[in-house]
């Protein structure tokens, strides 16, 4: 939401980071209301009879807001439904400003998914496999077990005489 006027960004674009992190939120308030529940921490007795009544709420959201987040990245539904002020953000071509993301637009805009993120500096490319040397060691002979030994070809699958 913008700080004038409380409107929205345009276009129409949304941040599934901001989503989760807004899910992750909304869980770990139902977990944090459960665990005073329980230990009969809250300040007074409504509280505690709302108490169960607030986190099977919570909860309930939490499961639709991820159920349609699903059909979503299903393609089954547009993202302009999930769009919201608490996950609205602007578009990354023009911004620059969110990396680590994946921003969504509405299907009206006709863009795709946009994947953004920083490579960690102390990454590297991966890296070929190190051979061993064989340190003044002479390669192992094949033994007479080795299909390499006999001449034989490569193991495969069983046939129907090896049972």
């Amino acid at each position: 939401m913008t700080e004038e006027n409380g409107s929205l960004p345009s276009p129409l674009a949304l941040s599934l980071d901001l989503e989760l992190n807004t899910l992750a939120s909304a869980t770990r308030g139902a977990q944090i209301l459960a665990d005073l529940q329980a230990q009969h921490g809250l300040p007074d007795e409504e509280l505690e009879r709302a108490a169960p009544a607030c986190i099977t709420s919570m909860l309930a959201l939490v499961i639709e807001r991820i159920g349609q987040l699903r059909r979503v990245v299903r393609n089954e539904e547009d993202p302009a439904h999930l769009r919201a002020p608490h996950n609205s953000v602007e578009d990354p071509a023009t911004s620059g400003a969110f990396a680590e993301d994946i921003v969504l637009f509405s299907w009206n805009s006709l863009r795709l998914p946009v994947v953004t993120w920083n490579p960690h500096p102390q990454e590297e490319a991966p890296r070929e496999p190190k051979r061993r040397k064989n340190r003044g060691q002479q390669p192992k002979e094949a033994t007479s077990e080795s299909p390499s030994a006999s001449g034989d070809k490569e193991p495969g699958p069983p046939t129907s005489g090896s049972h």
